[in-house]
């Protein structure tokens, strides 16, 4: 079988789609905590505009699904939305992390073979 999918199969995703699966790992996170956890550091902040658009996208393509959070809950609000990573979504993860980590690879090994004028 061969590591290269069938372009039809292949799933695509955006940067912020790409951070959201990484921040998210394996653990539920609701709306508020994931863009916490993108802003942090984050040179351009996003916000809910962005976020809850993206999570759908995300959501249709399979790679996370959501809960509602009990209502036990004693935050005082409305129930919580939690999301979570799907097996798929861990999967075109690691497919697009690992095709990364092969181009940082190419780019080392191009910067070595490149001698100064």
């Amino acid at each position: 079988m061969s590591n290269v999918r069938d372009e039809a199969d292949a799933i695509r995703l955006s940067a912020l789609e790409e951070d959201i699966l990484t921040l998210m790992g394996t653990q539920k996170m609701y709306g508020l905590e994931i863009l916490d956890g993108l802003n942090q550091d984050r040179p351009i902040s996003i916000g809910f505009g962005s976020l809850y658009p993206t999570l759908n996208r995300l959501e249709k393509k399979g790679l996370v699904s959501w809960q509602w959070g009990s209502e036990q809950d004693n935050t005082g609000g409305a129930r919580r939305k939690y999301y979570i990573v799907t097996g798929s979504g861990q999967r075109v993860l690691k497919e697009v992390q690992d095709y990364r980590d092969q181009l940082r690879g190419k780019s080392l090994r191009a910067t070595m073979t490149v001698k100064p004028s």
